[in-house]
C-alpha cells in the first residue's frame, strides 16, 4: 500500500465504520487518479463497502463515472450479503433436519455489530457443527454434494455459494494449547469474550500463514467498540490462549488508524511488533496467498517447489516469532509433518 493512500483510505473507512470522522479532512485534496487508486485499495483490503459508505456520508466525490462504479459495487455487496444470509439459514435448516446442529461463525454473526451490516464485504459461509459431525459426510454424499477436505473441515459449492463446515470455531497449531482451546469452546458456546478471542486467533492464523487484510481487523474492532463484554473475562481468556502479545500489537494498529472510543483488555503497543503487523497488512494483504500459489504452480520440479516452500515457511516463522513464539514453532512443525506424511503417503 502506497503511504500517500493511507490517509484517504482510513479517513473514509472510519466514517463508514463509526459514522464520524477522525483526523484531518483529506477529501479536498484528492485528485481523480487518487480516488481511483483508493477505490481499488479498498477492494483489495476487502473494506470497499464500508469505504464507499464513508465517502457517501461526506461532501466529497470522485468523478461521476467512478462514483457510479462505486454505487453499483456497493449494491452488489448488499445484494450478495442478502443471498448469503438466506443461504446460511437454509443450510442450518437442512442440517437440523438431519440432526446436525450448526452455528454461523464470522459472516452475519459478526456483521450484526457493524453500523450497517449489509456493507461488510462478503466471503464464504462458515458453519461450525456443534453437534452431529459424524452425520455430515453421509448427508452430503446422499445429497450429491461434492466436497473436499481442507485441514479437517469440509468445503463445497452450492449454487455458486462457497460453504465451509468446521468441527470447531478455531484451532491453533500448538497441540497443548489447542486442547485447552477446545475444552474452553465446549464449556462456553455463547460467551462474547471467547467469540472475540476466536476472531483474534483467526486473524493471527492468517498473519502467520498467508497474510490478511483490514476486513478481519474491522471485525475485531467493531466488537471491541459495540459488543457487550467484560474486560477481566476477556483478558483472562487472551492470557490463557497466549494471545496477549499479538493482541496488544493489533490493538495498537486499531488505535492508530481506526479512531478513538476503543476499550481494550490490555494496553495497545506501538513498537516493532506493531510495525511488523502494519507491514503484513499494508504490503501483503490478501495478495500473498495468490502470489505463493502462482509461484508453486509455475514451478514444475517438485523438489524445487518443496525447497522454496520450506524456505518461505521457515523465514516467515522466524519473522513472526516475537509476536507468537509458541505458535510460530508449532506452525513450522505442522508444515514439516504435513509435507513428510503427505510424501510418504504417496509411496
Amino acid at each position: 500500500m502506497s503511504h500517500d493512500l493511507i490517509p484517504g483510505l482510513f479517513y473514509f473507512l472510519r466514517v463508514g465504520l463509526w459514522g464520524e470522522a477522525f483526523g484531518a479532512d483529506v477529501g479536498r485534496t484528492l485528485g481523480e487518479e487518487e480516488w481511483r487508486r483508493l477505490f481499488a485499495l479498498s477492494r483489495e483490503q476487502a473494506v470497499s463497502g464500508l469505504w464507499i459508505d464513508g465517502v457517501a456520508q461526506t461532501a466529497f466525490r470522485p468523478s461521476e463515472t467512478l462514483w457510479s462504479q462505486c454505487i453499483f459495487h456497493l449494491l452488489h455487496i448488499e445484494r450478495t450479503n442478502a443471498v448469503l444470509a438466506r443461504a446460511e439459514k437454509q443450510w442450518q435448516g437442512r442440517l437440523a433436519a438431519q440432526g446436525i446442529e450448526a452455528e454461523v461463525f464470522k459472516g452475519s454473526s459478526v456483521a450484526r455489530w457493524y453500523r450497517k451490516p449489509q456493507y461488510r464485504s462478503y466471503g464464504d459461509i462458515d458453519l461450525v457443527v456443534v453437534r452431529g459431525w459424524a452425520r455430515l459426510k453421509p448427508f452430503l454424499q446422499a445429497g450429491g454434494y461434492a466436497y473436499r477436505v481442507e485441514e479437517g473441515s469440509l468445503a463445497l459449492q452450492d449454487g455458486g455459494v462457497a460453504i465451509e463446515l468446521h468441527p470447531c470455531r478455531e484451532t491453533v497449531y500448538n497441540p497443548f494449547l489447542n486442547a485447552r482451546l477446545q475444552r474452553m469452546l465446549a464449556a462456553d458456546r455463547t460467551g462474547t469474550e471467547l467469540y472475540m478471542a476466536c476472531l483474534l486467533l483467526h486473524v493471527r492464523r492468517h498473519v502467520l500463514s498467508y497474510g490478511i487484510g483490514l476486513k478481519q481487523v474491522c471485525d475485531v474492532a467493531v466488537m471491541l467498540r459495540r459488543a457487550s463484554w467484560e474486560r477481566t473475562a476477556l483478558a483472562e481468556i487472551l492470557y490463557r490462549l497466549h494471545l496477549v502479545p499479538f493482541s496488544r500489537a493489533l490493538f495498537g494498529i486499531m488505535e492508530k488508524y481506526l479512531g478513538d472510543g476503543f476499550r481494550f483488555p490490555f494496553p495497545p503497543v506501538q513498537d516493532q511488533s506493531t510495525r511488523l503487523l502494519e507491514e503484513i497488512l499494508f504490503k501483503e494483504g490478501y495478495r500473498l496467498k495468490m502470489e505463493r500459489e502462482s509461484l508453486s504452480e509455475g514451478q514444475r520440479r517438485p523438489w524445487k517447489r518443496i525447497m522454496a516452500n520450506a524456505s518461505f515457511w521457515m523465514v516467515r516463522s522466524v519473522r513472526l516469532w516475537r509476536l507468537m513464539p509458541g505458535e510460530a514453532f508449532f506452525f513450522l512443525v505442522h508444515k514439516v509433518a504435513k509435507r513428510l506424511f503427505g510424501h510418504f503417503g504417496k509411496i
